[in-house]
């Protein structure tokens, strides 16, 4: 008995691209793309919401700013979804959401269309109660 043995790449062709220069100065250690958006997103937040969370004074402000911008780029590159990284599912989704066919549907590539309502007449239905007589048969 032959046994076939297939080999799959999938997972090595999804790693992400690791970035370990940035304009000409060297990182500390390297950090995927994905990480890079979230550090500097998360860093602009922080700079812009300053007046409402900055009130531990200068070294305590510091230590929380670096804290939660380590941490979010921390979980940006452990939090996976299917397989993809946080920007990779947010951008599929938006893609799902815009598309034409999102609320209806889609059939062939095209978005579905829904049929106009006939202009014939009204239909009757008619509820009778069910009989209790149990047709002259005697159990007895």
């Amino acid at each position: 008995m032959d046994v076939d043995v297939y080999h799959s790449y999938t997972q090595a062709l999804r790693h992400p691209i690791i970035v370990g220069h940035v304009a000409g100065w060297r990182l500390p250690w390297a950090l995927s793309a994905s990480q890079l958006g979230a550090v500097a997103a998360s860093s602009g937040l922080l700079l812009v919401t300053r007046p409402v969370w900055a009130h531990l004074g200068g070294v305590g402000n510091l230590v929380v700013f670096a804290g939660l911008v380590a941490v979010s780029g921390w979980a940006v590159r452990h939090w996976r979804i299917e397989g993809r990284s946080p920007f990779l599912a947010a951008a599929g989704f938006a893609t799902v959401v815009l598309s034409p066919g999102c609320r209806r549907g889609v059939r062939n590539g095209r978005p579905v269309t829904l049929p106009r309502p006939s202009p014939g007449g009204s239909v009757a239905i008619t509820v009778r109660p069910a009989p209790t007589d149990l047709g002259g048969r005697g159990d007895g």
